[in-house]
């Protein structure tokens, strides 16, 4: 099988082999070789890109950065005794706000129970 680019389009081609037997539907004048393109996403034989690499990390890869300014950021954060501060302030101002949500919502069930308790009593 040989491998071959169009100068003018840069696609890629390879061409069969040639078939020993030939197919009695064929007419004769189809004997030559087939040619088929290669979708251009098709490497071959093309080595990988070079990259460089530290303890198995590719450096190069822009993944790589994102991730190293993100847990840069990240610690910066968590280390920090404003943030931190904040973080507690706002958890605990939630978690009031919670609880005062749940004892209104208590009101609200033995108000409705009494309203219950008040109408079948009434009813007797």
């Amino acid at each position: 099988m040989s491998y071959y680019i169009d100068p003018n389009t840069q696609q890629m081609y390879y061409q069969a082999p040639a078939q020993s037997q030939q197919n009695a539907t064929e007419p004769a004048a189809a004997a030559e070789p087939k040619v088929y393109a290669v979708p251009q996403n098709y490497a071959v034989h093309q080595a990988p890109p070079a990259t460089s690499t530290f303890l198995g990390l590719d450096l190069g890869s822009a993944t790589f950065w994102k991730g190293v300014i993100l847990g840069t950021g990240v610690a910066l954060l968590v280390t920090s005794e404003t943030v931190q501060r904040a973080v507690v302030k706002t958890v605990s101002k939630g978690m009031a706000a919670a609880s005062a949500g749940v004892e209104e919502l208590k009101e609200k069930f033995e108000d409705a129970k009494a309203e219950v308790e008040a109408e079948a009593s009434g009813k007797k």
